[in-house]
């Protein structure tokens, strides 16, 4: 039924309204559901229509193929409460759907590597926007009418192996969706308490130079862009 870690339909083209909100409900519903599952299963990125009759009527989704609940183009921000040194930009951001779902890999394996009986409890879920969409009929597109985001705050739980202290993390982001494909365009991580430390980012931009090719060992080999660092002032 879920599929992680696989891409699917592309979803840019033009679709009805009432197709724009089942495919935001469906991503809303797998990000509740597989979330508290992360660390045992990883990011869950897709679904299959035909298998889960629960979710959606499938009569009325225009694509039953198995498909991706993210953008091809989707971006990962955040701006940590202190900024960075260089290279670093004021907002760490990823753009693209390899690179978002390569950190989710890289965060889940760096998490189990540190620490054990790891769990994640939503305590908030959220979802904000395009109410007078509800019950459009299946025709109708009003792609600048729609606007649609979701919180989710959650518990990051684990034992430190070294240790055997308990961790807490509280994680609050917003994903955003488009209004042409109904995809999750942006995920904004609006806060991370205890913020992480700046190891934590080299790490990563690292394990990325290493899987994607740009950059090399250290901060000072990897010029601006090159890790498709997103600016806060990009639309």
């Amino acid at each position: 039924m879920f599929t992680p870690n696989k891409g699917g339909s592309g979803g840019s083209e033009d679709i009805s309204d009432r197709e724009w909100q089942i495919r935001t409900g469906r991503a809303i519903y797998i990000l509740q559901q597989t979330l508290p599952d992360f660390f045992d299963v990883g990011l869950v990125s897709s679904i299959d229509p035909t298998k889960t009759p629960a979710l959606i009527d499938s009569k009325e989704s225009d694509l039953l193929e198995v498909q991706n609940i993210y953008s091809p183009k989707v971006r990962l921000m955040y701006t940590p409460p202190v900024a960075l040194p260089s290279p670093f930009p004021r907002t760490l951001g990823l753009e693209g759907l390899p690179l978002y779902l390569a950190s989710s890999v890289f965060i889940r394996h760096t998490m189990k590597t540190l620490y054990s009986d790891l769990r994640v409890e939503l305590h908030k879920v959220a979802v904000q926007g395009s109410p007078h969409l509800e019950g459009a009929a299946a025709g109708t597109h009003s792609n600048h009418q729609r606007d649609k985001s979701l919180f989710i705050g959650l518990d990051v739980y684990g034992t430190t192996r070294v240790s055997g202290g308990v961790g807490r993390w509280q994680i609050d982001s917003t994903y955003s969706f488009s209004p042409i494909s109904g995809l999750i365009q942006t995920h904004t991580i609006d806060s991370i308490h205890p913020a992480p430390h700046q190891a934590a980012y080299d790490a990563l931009r690292v394990s990325l130079s290493s899987v994607f090719g740009f950059g090399g060992p250290g901060p000072g080999d990897i010029r601006p862009g090159e890790v498709r660092a997103v600016n806060s002032d990009k639309g």
